[in-house]
């Protein structure tokens, strides 16, 4: 028996199946009766078996007939399955990624950005997963790409390349309520009459909110928080004034930004992966759509190398 079928006559299999007919295959492949037959003959041929029986009421298949049948319908399933992913895909990338960020950046920024790009991206799916701070540590099968926002340099994270975008400013923030008949302070100075949020935990050790810390009375503390959407949710309630991200609270209509703390107690927002993580087209695609998006959100653009 010859190994190599032709997919014409596995094809005419398939219609001679549905239709029941030799002209009623015919004229779903839109061909000749005589041609429908020619492959039906040919298919039987090479399998070296009867795939049809002829009876005055048609063609009917035979139990060999059958299981070549529902082969040849998987088949057929799966090419057009592999058409169809060409026709939608035109050779972009398509795909899974998995993004881990701190709880900060995927309520703030992220959901905004992924709208953006799934509009340019819409065949790659982005899963997000949250830390609660920058310094989590990820087993390399958990993520593909990190974006962490990093205090000096990168030594916690030596495993991974990746680059730096720029700083993400930080300011201190009071809800319009709160500053009802107290005055908005414009520096540190101004800080001594109004009630003021701390961070607590590993959120205490960032280099903004320890400059800001530092810059109070202890007997000005009101409250603390383990991270920096607590102290948002805190700040929106009129409990007092805190060093935010402003990408969180700029486009918040209930909070007045004060003042900006110095741009060399932000924290750096860097892009991540492991080294030996698999580069593809997806992930290089993503990485760069992120930079550009970050980058308008950045207080100081990254060092050129």
């Amino acid at each position: 028996m010859q190994q190599q079928l032709d997919w014409d006559d596995l094809h005419t299999l398939i219609a001679v199946a549905r239709a029941g007919s030799l002209a009623g295959a015919a004229t779903a492949l839109g061909t000749h009766r005589s041609t429908v037959l020619r492959r039906i003959d040919r298919l039987e041929a090479r399998l070296a078996m009867r795939v049809f029986d002829r009876t005055p009421q048609g063609l009917a298949l035979t139990a060999a007939g059958e299981r070549v049948a529902a082969r040849a319908e998987r088949m057929a399933d799966e090419v057009g399955e592999i058409l169809q992913s060409a026709d939608a895909d035109h050779g972009r990338p398509v795909g899974n990624i998995r993004l881990a960020v701190t709880f900060n950046l995927g309520f703030g920024l992220i959901p905004k950005i992924i709208d953006r790009f799934r509009s340019a991206y819409p065949e790659i799916t982005v899963e997000v997963i949250g830390t609660l701070d920058g310094y989590s540590t990820f087993h390399p099968d958990q993520f593909d790409i990190a974006l962490r926002t990093l205090d000096g340099d990168v030594a916690d994270h030596a495993q991974m390349v990746g680059r730096r975008l720029g700083k993400l400013p930080l300011a201190v923030y009071g809800s319009k309520s709160y500053f009802a008949g107290r005055p908005v302070p414009r520096s540190p100075k101004g800080l001594r009459h109004h009630k003021l949020l701390l961070g607590c935990g590993a959120l205490a050790n960032l280099a903004g909110l320890r400059w800001f810390e530092g810059s109070l009375k202890p007997d000005t503390v009101v409250y603390r928080a383990s991270s920096m959407l607590l102290l948002l949710a805190a700040v929106r309630e009129g409990l007092g004034l805190a060093c935010l991200p402003c990408y969180l609270c700029d486009s918040d209509t209930k909070i007045v930004r004060a003042f900006d703390v110095p741009k060399e107690h932000c924290a750096d927002l860097w892009v991540l992966r492991h080294a030996h993580s698999r580069d593809n087209a997806r992930l290089r695609v993503f990485a760069d759509f992120l930079a550009t998006e970050l980058r308008q959100y950045l207080l100081t653009p990254p060092p050129k190398t």
